[in-house]
């Protein structure tokens, strides 16, 4: 058990990783969009998002549900996320709306 659990503490370790790099393309892309007029939420880029990680899912063998489960929070943090980076330009009516269910 304790080598299941080492492997686990380093895929842990990598999702962490992978997550902070994805972080940083968020910080990216809100210094951008406001400049292309872009908001923070762009619903077809969530559709996009979550139509490529389902197939992904389906590919590499992980739950479909959990993996739009965790997509779907991911994409709600970096868009609150990037709606502070961007202050009043975060949105064109300035009020982000939710990803719909």
């Amino acid at each position: 058990m304790s080598d299941v659990r080492a492997t686990i503490d380093a895929l842990d370790d990598e999702l962490v990783a992978l997550l902070a790099r994805r972080q940083r393309q968020i910080e990216r892309a809100a210094a951008v969009k406001p400049s292309l007029g872009i908001p923070a939420r762009v619903p077809e880029r969530v559709d996009e998002v979550l139509a490529r990680v389902a197939a992904a899912s389906q590919r590499e063998g992980l739950d479909v549900e959990l993996g739009q489960a965790l997509w779907r929070a991911l994409i709600e943090w970096s868009i609150g996320y990037e709606v502070g980076l961007m202050g009043s330009d975060a949105s064109e009516n300035g009020t982000p709306t939710k990803i719909s269910e």
